[in-house]
């Protein structure tokens, strides 16, 4: 396998891995144990959320560095999953590199889950948290109808590449409308527990929880980062609660 054969394998599988929720270390040590089981003498990887820089040496004595960046990230635990186990076939057997860029392409292009599935998924994990706070049946089912109503806002903002911090905040201003609506209308009188169990589906919990294992693994800068970023989303989650709220309690006397 050549040199540009090996980095450009190395790359891609980190590039899937960062794209779909892997935290850095996983990331870096993937990449560095796929380069030297193919055949590099050293290689030394650096791993930040939005970008990778490769730099390896061949065992001819020559250096080669690679960067991307990653201009699109999600979730897809599935994909990190699939790459996990690819790499392990990478370093212990031996793979050609028509046979990695197919099973590469084929775990790439893998299907999700059915649209309906991921929607209603997202309504029954509304409802669920409504009950776990505290809801009643009738809350639940109104947390339900609020997880659809967010689930359909984030597709159609992301499909116009809406910022993540205005999403939330939509999602956020949501979850509190229909349920102070629900509220007015006396359909329900548990909106504290509809907020709180509705808004769970935005909380970043990967983020957070990627960002305190970067910074117990040392690396604190993408740790930071994935804070930060943590953060800002909490933050747009807050706002949007906030605006409906805000406005009653100015307006409406509550």
């Amino acid at each position: 396998m050549t040199g540009a054969q090996l980095s450009h394998i190395a790359m891609e599988i980190g590039v899937v891995l960062l794209s779909n929720g892997a935290e850095t270390y996983r990331v870096e040590e993937s990449m560095q144990r796929i380069c030297m089981a193919m055949g590099a003498r050293n290689a030394e990887i650096f791993v930040v959320p939005t970008t990778i820089i490769m730099g390896i040496t061949l065992a001819n004595g020559d250096h080669m560095t690679r960067t991307h960046r990653i201009h699109k990230r999600g979730i897809d635990l599935m994909k990190v999953e699939y790459i996990n186990s690819l790499s392990r076939q990478v370093c212990y057997e031996d793979l050609s590199y028509d046979d990695v860029l197919t099973e590469l392409h084929r775990i790439n292009s893998a299907p999700p889950y059915p649209y309906f599935l991921q929607v209603l998924a997202l309504g029954f994990v509304s409802l669920m948290f409504t009950l776990f706070f505290g809801g009643n049946f009738q809350a639940s089912c109104i947390g339900l109808v609020i997880g659809i109503g967010i689930k359909l806002q984030m597709d159609v903002m992301t499909r116009f590449e809406t910022n993540i911090f205005f999403i939330n905040i939509v999602g956020g201003f949501i979850a509190a409308t229909i349920a102070l609506g629900a509220t007015g209308l006396g359909l329900t009188s548990q909106m504290d527990a509809i907020i709180i169990g509705s808004i769970m589906t935005l909380v970043p919990g990967l983020a957070i929880t990627n960002s305190i294992r970067d910074i117990i693994a040392g690396d604190y800068l993408s740790g930071l980062t994935k804070g930060i970023e943590a953060l800002l989303i909490g933050t747009g989650i807050a706002t949007g609660v906030g605006i409906p709220l805000g406005l009653l309690s100015a307006f409406g006397g509550m």
